[in-house]
């Protein structure tokens, strides 16, 4: 049983990597055209340098990352892979993915203490990061992606999330509750309530939705381990 366990973790494990790898390779080809767009848009529009410096840094980021870690596997000017190396090459572009995401998101943040009167443009960097996480998280519930593994990793990842989850929401409220500290040139006190509401309304629906997926993608995971068994029995 203890054995079978291991093979059935193994296999669930295996599968998952395997298939979002596959994803958020595509994904990162996505984000990458989004964002030649986006930066397309506003050189033709003659704007700052400023406006579209993080587009330049998502691409060079995602590109840099693929060229040096394909480089030292020596397969980046092959051109026909077989299964195991186009493994490796997904996980790269995964990889590559997952870093011009984080550059986008951070990013973003930053872009709004300097946008000043273009401000209107950090809308491009939402459609940037949006649409490709909609669609992997969709995928991610859909195909069981999101799953503990353990009642151990359960309890440590449940932990871990709310912190994150609260860190996040403060972070919110502090950001869109400032101004509201300082209305007028004078500080308000009661500024702080409003932080704590903005905290509040954006981090407890998010952490009760990501639950629920969780809850989703777990089912999903044990309902595909068992066609899978009955594949092996047959």
């Amino acid at each position: 049983m203890w054995k079978w366990k291991r093979k059935e973790k193994k296999f669930v494990d295996e599968r998952i990597l395997k298939e979002s790898n596959a994803l958020a390779a595509k994904l990162y080809y996505a984000t990458t055209i989004l964002t030649i767009l986006t930066l397309a848009t506003k050189v033709i529009c003659k704007l700052p340098v400023y406006v579209y410096a993080l587009d330049l840094i998502v691409l060079l980021a995602g590109i840099g990352y693929i060229c040096v870690c394909e480089l030292r596997k020596g397969i980046l000017f092959m051109k026909e892979k077989d299964e195991a190396l186009k493994n490796i090459h997904q996980e790269i572009l995964a990889k590559a993915w997952n870093i011009e995401f984080s550059i986008v998101i951070f990013g973003e943040l930053v872009f709004l203490f300097v946008a000043g009167k273009y401000f209107f443009w950090v809308l491009s960097y939402l459609v940037v990061w949006f649409v490709p996480a909609l669609v992997y998280t969709i995928a991610a519930i859909k195909n069981g992606w999101l799953i503990w593994g353990s009642k151990k990793r359960e309890k440590d990842g449940k932990k871990n999330f709310k912190k994150r989850v609260v860190i996040g929401a403060l972070f919110y409220g502090v950001f869109m509750g400032f101004p509201m500290l300082f209305k007028g040139g004078t500080f308000h006190p009661e500024g702080f309530l409003w932080i704590l509401g903005m905290a509040a309304g954006w981090g407890i629906p998010f952490y009760l939705i990501f639950m629920l997926m969780m809850k989703v993608a777990e089912k999903r995971a044990d309902k595909k381990l068992e066609e899978k068994e009955l594949q092996i029995e047959e």
